[in-house]
């Protein structure tokens, strides 16, 4: 029970703060033992989470990154296009989040294992449980990809970021 107080009290605190949030822009800092964890705001009331803390759940632990590798990104491209385009766009909301700023937002392992993990990314990762309220519950279909295919749609994600 003591190893899962941090996840209740993080979803505790988040369900805490999306309740009393505000429209405005701004921090939240939750006190966890002796550790303080700050939970940023937008103005619609979107929590990004620590950045650096959070890397998903799945088989990629770190990624390396570097300057943009050109190709990767324009395999990327083409798989967006192919796959993700349907339910997301880079800067409109559709059917899921718009994801140009997403690697601004989240790490780089996270959103690789949100790819090849998927399933157990929804079972178990708070985040994209909050997300998926947001998004009047309306769960990402599967995107099985492989880790190449997630790094090139990673690379392109990172050649578009704002």
């Amino acid at each position: 029970m003591r190893k899962h107080l941090p996840v209740i009290f993080i979803s505790i605190a988040t369900v805490l703060f999306i309740t009393l949030s505000s429209t405005a822009k701004g921090k939240i800092c939750v006190q966890n033992g002796n550790q303080e964890i700050i939970f940023n705001t937008t103005s619609d009331n979107v929590i990004s989470y620590p950045q650096d803390k959070d890397r998903g759940i799945g088989p990629v632990k770190k990624v390396d990154l570097g300057p943009i590798n050109n190709k990767m990104a324009d395999d990327g491209k083409t798989i967006f296009n192919t796959r993700c385009i349907v339910c997301h766009d880079l800067d409109q909301k559709k059917v899921g989040p718009p994801l140009r700023s997403l690697t601004k937002e989240r790490t780089p392992e996270y959103i690789m294992n949100l790819l090849v993990n998927y399933p157990q990314m929804q079972k178990e990762n708070v985040v994209l449980k909050d997300l998926y309220k947001k998004f009047n519950n309306v769960p990402m279909p599967d995107p099985a990809f492989n880790q190449t295919q997630a790094r090139s749609v990673l690379e392109y994600l990172r050649s578009v970021a704002e």
